[in-house]
């Protein structure tokens, strides 16, 4: 039987963009009717659902970082919280990611492989201590996308700690200081510019 994605969201409460992600990732295939629009086989998307009950359990990752070398122990010890959290939740075969790196830098390694597993099918649970330890900004967005791919995130702790807010400080100001460079090196290369035409 196929059905709308208004069938499919009412039915299985399961999102627009869930169905999108999954259709992206070639886990289902839509049909198109005479108007162009989309149909799935209620076959396809039963399958899927049955086989993310059965895998559920085990699809757990646990992402801890910080932003500076000098912070290692801190990076430890919230690896260790976070551990703790999933045995007393009873998560199983839980895959770990860890980096220094700060917040706002979008090129972290070991967050990319982990959004490649999600991508995957591999992870459908990511457990972090604080929300800022995914990103500085845009969070709301990186979850919704995570969501898209049937993943969820759970965070520990919602009040950052003290050392958490200096590490927010801290990134601010290495924004400030690459835009401020950024600007100045702009400036001298017109200064110079105007030196070289006047010769």
């Amino acid at each position: 039987m196929l059905l709308r994605i208004g069938d499919i969201e009412k039915k299985y409460r399961i999102s627009h963009n869930t169905i999108k992600a999954w259709e992206s990732s070639n886990l289902i295939k839509s049909y198109r009717t005479v108007g162009k629009h989309r149909r799935y086989l209620e076959e396809d998307i039963l399958k899927l659902l049955d086989l993310n009950q059965t895998n559920s359990i085990s699809k757990v990752a646990i992402y801890g970082r910080t932003s500076t070398q000098k912070q290692k122990e801190n990076l430890d010890r919230q690896m260790e919280r976070l551990r703790e959290y999933c045995k007393e939740k009873g998560y199983k075969d839980v895959i770990e990611f860890s980096e220094i790196a700060s917040g706002l830098n979008d090129n972290r390694r070991q967050l990319h492989q982990l959004f490649k597993l999600v991508i995957k099918g591999e992870i459908n649970t990511i457990v972090i201590e604080y929300k800022d330890r995914l990103a500085r900004f845009g969070l709301s967005l990186i979850i919704s996308l995570l969501e898209g791919y049937n993943c969820k995130v759970e965070i520990i702790e919602e009040k950052a700690t003290e050392s958490e807010n200096e590490e927010l400080v801290n990134d601010l100001l290495s924004v400030v200081t690459s835009f401020s460079a950024r600007i100045y090196g702009k400036r001298g290369g017109r200064k110079k510019l105007k030196e070289e035409l006047n010769v």
